[in-house]
């Protein structure tokens, strides 16, 4: 006669229910990274540990021809960046030096030896970006995440995307922006589209990225279009042309090199 052994069916019973709940268990209830891994998962997507860059930037106001210019970048994370304009030709060989917390710009058209030290917060060059949007090359020094609820990002070029958001605030006074509301896509923590509030709490700006592609060791959205909010038609586009890792020299960062 057939006999059940009830000790054995128990453990194959508890094995089966251990594997049902491994695989059925919904990805939204799977452990979600923590705010702070997100936002350096950002930096990691979008910046290298030491890279050198060329990008041309064009700014649009209404009422007023298109302003074009290229500069050259090397930055290291762990130092800062270095930039000079190529383009056009009536700025051309103006460099900037982003260094321990601050911008400093040197113009050798200028007459004068000494390099000049501006503020984060302030454009760059008279675009909608911010001297930290194009000097800094991380944003988890300046910025605290916390994690805000999923949510699917309408995106001209991808369609709906489901992202994470991070609204991540000023650790300090330095910083350009008072906080900066990030949609990073789930899969791999690139961000799409970022919200700019000044320290007063207002909303001024938003940044669209796009054409993602291939730059060697990283990929990345190729093209940045910030607009200004305050300034119906304002807008400043951001392309990249080259972005590849290299050893950049310490010597590069430095107030000497600058001003050579």
């Amino acid at each position: 006669m057939f006999k059940i052994n009830i000790k054995g069916f128990r453990y194959i019973f508890a094995a089966c229910i251990c594997f049902a709940s491994t695989v059925l268990i919904p990805s939204n209830l799977m452990a979600v990274p923590s705010a702070d891994d997100i936002l350096k998962a950002i930096d990691k997507s979008l910046f290298l540990e030491s890279y050198v860059s060329r990008m041309t930037m064009e700014t649009v106001e209404p009422g007023s021809p298109a302003r074009s210019m290229t500069f050259e970048g090397q930055s290291r994370k762990d130092k800062g960046t270095y930039l000079e304009i190529t383009a056009p030709a009536r700025t051309k060989g103006t460099r900037f030096l982003q260094l321990e917390g601050s911008l400093w710009m040197f113009n050798p058209k200028a007459g004068s030896a000494n390099a000049i030290r501006l503020s984060s917060r302030d454009s760059f060059q008279g675009s909608t970006m911010s001297n930290a949007d194009v000097g800094k090359s991380q944003f988890s020094d300046d910025y605290a995440a916390k994690l805000d609820q999923d949510a699917v990002l309408d995106h001209a070029e991808l369609g709906q995307v489901q992202c994470y958001v991070i609204d991540a605030s000023a650790r300090t006074d330095t910083a350009a922006y008072g906080r900066i509301v990030m949609w990073a896509r789930k899969s791999d923590y690139v961000p799409l589209r970022m919200e700019y509030y000044a320290k007063s709490g207002l909303l001024f700006k938003r940044m669209d990225l796009s054409k993602i592609k291939s730059f060697g060791t990283i990929t990345r959205p190729s093209v940045m279009r910030m607009e200004s909010l305050e300034k119906k038609g304002t807008f400043t586009t951001m392309t990249i042309e080259l972005f590849e890792a290299r050893e950049v020299p310490l010597q590069v960062f430095n107030k000497n090199y600058l001003t050579r």
